[in-house]
């Protein structure tokens, strides 16, 4: 008998019918840098997550943004769920901005948070993707499983071709937020900014004095959470919608 694959929709919060918010992790598919601000977020919010394909046994990665949005929804609709807000962090970005695309074609428009993501194509040098690939497999902690460092390998890897095939094409008519690092990681955020700008009407803007791999650290997550309360329009625990 063949095993049965997990779902793709994990929850990370969940009390009775509140409304959904859905996080779409970055590159690596981890959601491991999640939970501390599903757990700040979870005093309004159900929060679940969508893990990328391949990190289990038996998958295999999604080859393009358009394939990892399609999944998402395909989630989502399995669950008989529309989100009441949709939050992604760098590569997550591009696939929640799919995902909220699509969904507006079906009538819905979730809040969408993007933190520190692109709409263009990543354009990086190999040994910058080596660095950032190291990043992330050490964030699995210090003596991490051989066979789940080598999914994570592959994964990142076919993630990486895909966000350098990327570019966002539509516009999304749903409220945004648009939250930037300030570090000197990468040099990609004026552009992306601008053209963030082009495609999002109902656009608003942040900053995060963190950087890009520190965003969800403790130290830095108040700060966040601080810009999330005033979009999402959280006030002392009321239930939003």
């Amino acid at each position: 008998m063949t095993a049965r694959l997990p779902g793709r929709l994990v929850p990370l919060l969940r009390r009775g019918t509140r409304p959904l918010c859905v996080l779409l992790p970055g590159a690596g598919g981890g959601l491991h840098p999640y939970l501390r601000l599903a757990a700040a977020l979870g005093a309004t919010h159900n929060v679940g997550a969508v893990r990328a394909a391949g990190l289990v046994p038996g998958e295999e990665a999604e080859l393009s943004i358009a394939e990892m949005a399609d999944a998402a929804q395909d989630a989502l609709e399995a669950d008989g769920t529309v989100p009441a807000a949709v939050l992604g962090w760098s590569l997550g970005g591009a696939v929640a901005w799919e995902l909220c695309v699509r969904l507006a074609e079906q009538g819905h428009l979730p809040d969408l948070v993007l933190v520190d993501a692109s709409p263009l194509p990543r354009r990086a040098a190999a040994d910058e993707d080596v660095r950032i690939r190291e990043t992330v497999i050490g964030m699995l902690g210090p003596r991490p499983d051989p066979a789940t460092v080598e999914r994570v390998r592959r994964v990142f890897d076919t993630q990486l071709t895909a966000l350098a095939n990327y570019q966002a094409q539509q516009c999304y008519p749903g409220r945004v937020l648009m939250l930037m690092c300030t570090d000197a990681e990468f040099a990609f955020r004026a552009e992306a900014e601008t053209r963030w700008q082009e495609l999002a009407p109902r656009l608003s803007t942040g900053r995060l004095d963190a950087g890009h791999f520190d965003v969800f650290e403790p130290e830095h997550l108040s700060q966040l959470v601080g810009e999330l309360d005033r979009f999402l329009g959280r006030s002392s625990g009321a239930v939003l919608r």
